[in-house]
């Protein structure tokens, strides 16, 4: 291609008898050889047998047909409409993706503005980035043009909220890198810490507080420390055998003598 540009104005680009022979020049190889043979016999005799003369434009015409027709796959649009149907956009690739899919709609004879045609580069965009575009776009883009301009858009956010550290994954292999070397074994990347809910401890209120429960005979056995019973606000007094053992029958209180709790 970039040669015929070049030398568009040689004879053998503008009088298409010379023009079907170099083309014919370049078939080489077991598949070709017996076609480019029959279409050199065919050429000459066009030429001399048939007086069609070097610069009629049917020759190359006739040529570029009887090509298509030999070598052109019959089936390309089948085959190119099933990779579009296969085709899924790999990690955060997204130029990959655009340019596969320009690619294969071409193939497919397909129109740009054809309605199924963004459906399916959307159904081919990977879920997070196809919610991003839908979460940050109202109304929605409503061509293909749009959806490709709000896709790379929104993955460049995405890959520097990721280089920030502000992504809702965990850190990146960079994070992690620095963190091993400052000795951070638990990291957390900021979105991370901002995600967490904080809890403030809760004060329990006066009516909360529940007496401590002691078992009633490590009191008795104890013999330092041996706090007194109460007895109001006037003060302690000691509780005799008896009233400790009517208290323990009661599962009562040493203190406030009341059924309920120990203490």
């Amino acid at each position: 291609m970039s040669y015929e540009i070049v030398n568009g104005d040689a004879r053998q680009f503008t009088i298409p008898y010379l023009k079907v022979a170099l083309c014919l020049s370049y078939f080489n190889g077991p598949k070709v050889d017996a076609w480019a043979r029959q279409h050199h016999l065919w050429l000459k005799q066009c030429h001399e047998q048939d007086g069609i003369p070097m610069t009629d434009k049917s020759l190359w015409e006739d040529f570029e047909l009887l090509f298509r027709t030999a070598y052109t796959d019959q089936d390309a649009k089948l085959t190119a409409f099933q990779k579009l149907s296969e085709l899924r956009m790999q990690g955060s690739d997204i130029d990959s993706y655009i340019a596969d899919f320009d690619r294969l709609i071409d193939e497919a004879g397909y129109s740009k503005f054809n309605m199924g045609v963004m459906i399916k580069f959307k159904e081919g965009l990977q879920p997070s980035l196809l919610r991003e575009i839908l979460l940050h776009n109202v109304p929605a883009p409503q061509t293909l043009l749009d959806w490709k301009q709000k896709a790379r858009e929104r993955q460049t956010v995405y890959k520097e909220l990721k280089n920030a550290g502000l992504h809702r994954g965990g850190p990146t292999d960079l994070q992690k890198k620095w963190a091993q070397k400052l000795g951070l074994k638990t990291y957390q990347t900021p979105h991370q810490r901002g995600s967490q809910n904080y809890r403030p401890p809760q004060i329990p209120t006066r009516s909360q507080i529940v007496p401590m429960d002691i078992d009633a005979g490590t009191m008795e056995g104890s013999s330092q420390g041996k706090p007194p019973p109460y007895q109001g606000r006037g003060g302690f007094t000691q509780l005799s055998d008896s009233e400790k053992a009517d208290l323990i029958a009661k599962r009562a209180c040493f203190k406030c003598k009341q059924p309920g709790h120990i203490s």
